[in-house]
């Protein structure tokens, strides 16, 4: 899997981590706010409570109970509270409210308070009858509730317990106004989590963005320093960041590459130039003892070493032309040509290449393509791509030559069908010494490397592909009008 960029990481981690932060503030608020509203129900519980115990009597009216929760909350409020009296296990009042089914006996009460005056049992009231048997005097006593959060039949309900020695006062309220109150707030922050990680992703996005332009601008500087100018050095703004002194570790790098580069290329450059003094001296002595002997035995020793100083003598002008092109010193002389006229002459001589081995050539040359190119480096890309589709080909194979053009590009491909070339061979095949699994022949390998830099130094490009069972290279340069 491609991993994904670091300002992408960036946004990603920006959202994951705010995400976390904003639910966990959410569950605190959401839990703080719930025990505050509960609290504050409590406290208006116990106040209401504390009211409604110090009403009742010895012989009070229970219908009067169920009046005053109308009388001081009103009667919508009144719908969402409820009063309670036991008695022992005996419950001896409830409001038509209260949730029926819930058995107020089952919750113990708080700080139990004991009544200072005497009780004395009286009978049970009559049946049907409105009053209630109460201790005597009044409950003034009653402190210190004990709550208790309900679930009954998908309903909530806050009851609390007022303990006395005979009487116990129970008070309570639907939770559906304050949970009604939570569930919008969750909801609210439900929707508005969304919008907010969305701008939180978008900052971060933004500010990654201006965070990381110094690394987009170090990349395109990079881009531009190829191996022919290592002199250049990026520019450092701020030292004092952690992005300059990553650039002054890569200058620094740059320094020792272009000194390591200059010190090959004049090695190569001087390899060369020595040795053609040799090859010159050698291939004299061979061609004077040739003419001067008529053993055949060795003429065909002599014609072998002449042939094999003439390849030596080949690398090494290749070799000189590559290391011109490496430090940007191949002198291409621009001139007008009929590319037409030149590609004709060139496909002649590689005719007598091809007589041998019975290969056909074909070609179709569009007529009056015109270029500004050097006649001499050219012929010589020309020379290598024949010599090459004669060499890796088969015997009574075949090369086929075009050459067309559009108003700005000029195409030139040479094909042939030699053995194909594979997969590895194409991604490699203009390197430097390189020779393909599938090719034959004795080459040296540095034939495409120098025809690449000689398209390079003409502003073109050469490519390489199996198409239709052949091997096709294609030379794209710019196109001029003739003179």
């Amino acid at each position: 899997m491609r991993p994904s960029s670091f300002r992408v990481q960036i946004v990603f981690w920006s959202v994951i981590v705010s995400g976390a932060v904003l639910l966990s503030f959410g569950l605190v608020a959401w839990w703080s706010l719930n025990h505050d509203r509960l609290d504050k129900l409590d406290e208006s519980l116990t106040a209401f409570g504390f009211r409604q115990a110090t009403r009742i009597s010895r012989n009070a009216d229970v219908e009067r109970l169920e009046l005053s929760l109308i009388e001081q909350l009103g009667e919508e409020r009144a719908q969402t509270r409820f009063l309670a009296l036991l008695r022992t296990d005996q419950e001896l009042f409830r409001s038509s409210n209260a949730p029926e089914g819930v058995n107020f006996a089952d919750y113990p009460g708080g700080e139990e308070v004991m009544d200072p005056q005497p009780y004395v049992p009286k009978p049970p009231p009559k049946p049907g009858s409105l009053k209630a048997e109460l201790p005597p005097g009044k409950i003034r006593e009653v402190k210190h509730p004990r709550y208790y959060t309900v679930q009954h039949e998908g309903k909530h309900y806050r009851i609390g317990i007022f303990p006395n020695r005979e009487v116990t006062f129970i008070v309570g309220a639907d939770l559906v106004e304050l949970k009604g109150e939570i569930d919008d707030l969750k909801r609210a922050f439900m929707l508005a989590l969304p919008g907010a990680l969305l701008l939180v992703g978008l900052g971060a996005w933004l500010l990654s963005r201006r965070a990381l332009h110094p690394i987009h601008s170090l990349e395109r500087d990079m881009t531009r320093i190829s191996a022919r100018d290592l002199d250049n050095r990026l520019e450092v703004k701020n030292v004092n960041t952690e992005f300059g002194a990553i650039i002054g570790q890569y200058n620094a790098m740059l320094e020792r590459l272009e000194r390591s580069f200059k010190q090959a290329t004049r090695f190569s450059a001087d390899v060369s130039h020595e040795l053609k003094t040799p090859l010159a001296i050698m291939r004299g002595n061979l061609e004077r003892a040739l003419a001067d002997t008529e053993d055949p035995d060795k003429q065909s020793v002599f014609s072998d070493l002449l042939e094999q100083t003439d390849r030596q003598k080949a690398i090494l002008e290749n070799l000189l032309l590559l290391s011109r092109a490496d430090s940007g010193h191949l002198t291409v002389s621009k001139e007008s040509l009929d590319l037409s006229k030149l590609l004709h002459t060139w496909l002649e001589d590689a005719s007598f290449l091809a007589e041998g081995r019975n290969i056909t050539i074909e070609s179709k040359i569009d007529s009056a393509i015109h270029l500004k190119g050097d006649p001499n480096l050219l012929q010589q890309v020309a020379h290598n791509l024949f010599s090459n589709a004669v060499r890796h080909n088969q015997d009574a194979g075949v090369i086929s030559c075009s050459l067309s053009s559009t108003p700005a590009i000029i195409t030139w491909t040479v094909a042939n069908t030699g053995p194909l070339l594979t997969n590895g061979d194409l991604s490699s095949i203009f390197d430097r010494f390189k020779r393909g699994e599938s090719t034959q022949g004795n080459g040296s390998g540095l034939g495409l490397s120098l025809i690449k830099e000689i398209i390079n130094a003409h502003d073109g490009t050469i490519s390489a592909e199996v198409f239709e069972e052949r091997n096709v290279f294609t030379v794209k340069l710019s196109n001029i009008s003739p003179l």
